[in-house]
């Protein structure tokens, strides 16, 4: 089976990649900067609306033109774990692929018996993440998702409802590996929804800060667990995600964490769940 992860890119950063594992530029059709590497422009492509859809326009550019078996998307930031329960890394490094089991055997193994891997769902919190979207985004463009959800899929308007209002927990960071024919069927599903979006609220999301252009990026972080929802039949295999965390303060912190439990596990206590 033949397998091309991508990695997008859109800055200088250290390129991480091997036979399989491929960086790609995100964005490169608006992109001020050249990275010697191949972009998201080429064939069939919607590289120019990447301030709006962030790694989407790569996630676009996979299903149209990638033809591998296996196909998938990381980030510069944001990788998955195949080896261990590691959430950071403080920065890249030559062996970082080779540390984590990211490479085409471990991913081939995993997808004889599945159809699609993804991050591990975010851990609960107190909000819905129809209640997050509301705090951190904007609440009319998350009621105007689930208002052409519901129409395109009136028989599933219960399921919509209970992922967005009456769950916690989703799938973040746009990341995934799939056999491509799923990944295809996801895709078309995905930009079937956002492209709808796009029509009713492109006009006022282009006067928007940087930030919160990237709306369809942040739609279908939500979106990803109602198409799961939507395919009972699929098997999901999740997997933790790796973020490199460049801050040192933070990464400190991290450290200090992780150090805390080893010291509980050897003594045979658990960590109080806050």
């Amino acid at each position: 089976m033949t397998c091309n992860i991508f990695v997008c890119y859109h800055k200088p950063s250290f390129i991480v990649t091997n036979e399989d594992i491929i960086p790609l530029h995100v964005g490169k059709d608006v992109s001020r900067v050249s990275l010697n590497f191949i972009g998201d422009n080429t064939g069939n492509h919607i590289s120019g609306k990447n301030p709006y859809y962030s790694e989407l326009t790569a996630t676009y550019w996979i299903w149209k033109n990638v033809k591998a078996d296996i196909v998938g998307l990381f980030h510069y930031r944001r990788f998955l774990n195949f080896v261990n329960d590691v959430s950071k890394v403080h920065k890249l490094t030559p062996g970082f692929l080779d540390k984590y089991g990211i490479n085409k055997q471990n991913i081939q193994n995993l997808m004889q018996s599945y159809d699609m891997i993804l991050p591990k769902k975010s851990k609960p919190c107190k909000h819905t993440l129809y209640e997050f979207y509301a705090l951190e985004h904007f609440k009319s463009d998350m009621d105007l998702l689930i208002k052409i959800l519901k129409e395109k899929y009136p028989a599933h308007t219960g399921t919509i409802d209970k992922i967005l209002k009456d769950n916690s927990q989703g799938y973040f960071a746009n990341i995934i590996i799939a056999k491509k024919n799923i990944f295809d069927m996801y895709a078309q599903w995905l930009f079937d929804i956002l492209f709808e979006m796009e029509k009713y609220i492109q006009a006022d999301v282009e006067k928007r800060d940087n930030y919160q252009k990237r709306v369809y990026g942040f739609l279908s972080e939500r979106l990803t667990g109602i198409f799961i929802a939507f395919h009972p039949e699929l098997k999901i295999k999740e997997l933790p995600t790796i973020f490199v965390e460049e801050d040192k303060h933070k990464w400190f912190r991290y450290k200090l964490r992780r150090f805390k439990r080893k010291i509980l596990a050897y003594c045979g206590l658990k960590r109080r769940n806050k």
